[in-house]
């Protein structure tokens, strides 16, 4: 009886705490969506010419993607699903387990290797990629972020 009084309350309190890190995590989302959204302005030209845009766009994507995968893997903690074998995992395993849309799970299907050409292999960027996934993939992120509070509200 004790044992699972004390069971029942660390796993309340840790779902607590997942649900705090998930939500600071979202919060942080929305900035880095915030400023890749002022970026995504720029014209294609000064973007590509100007090391100012492109920077700090293949730093904010970085960070989009870190905040989205992170929040995946706390989901993914939270309800113990299947664990992902790699980053790619995490979406098809948050699809599996109808968090997020097979739509959106296939848009965020290369996501992983992308952020580690962010960060390992920054010599090779084509920066003409980089305001294509500006121009074309911010509301994967918004979408990403809308099911996740729905999933929320719903379980956690």
């Amino acid at each position: 009886m004790i044992f699972n009084l004390f069971w029942n309350y660390i796993i309340n309190n840790m779902s607590k705490v997942i649900y705090n890190k998930i939500i600071a995590k979202l919060e942080r989302l929305d900035e880095y969506l915030r400023y890749l959204n002022e970026i995504k302005k720029i014209s294609k030209k000064s973007f590509i010419n100007d090391f100012h845009f492109y920077g700090l766009a293949e730093r904010y994507l970085q960070l989009a993607i870190e905040a989205t995968m992170d929040i995946g893997k706390l989901l993914i903690l939270a309800q113990n699903f299947k664990k992902p074998e790699d980053n790619e995992d995490i979406f098809i395993v948050l699809c599996d387990n109808k968090v997020i849309s097979q739509k959106l799970a296939h848009n965020f299907l290369g996501i992983g290797n992308f952020r580690n050409i962010l960060v390992h292999d920054y010599e090779k960027i084509n920066r003409i990629i980089v305001h294509e996934k500006l121009q074309k993939n911010l509301t994967d992120f918004k979408e990403f972020r809308k099911a996740v509070l729905k999933y929320l509200k719903k379980y956690l």
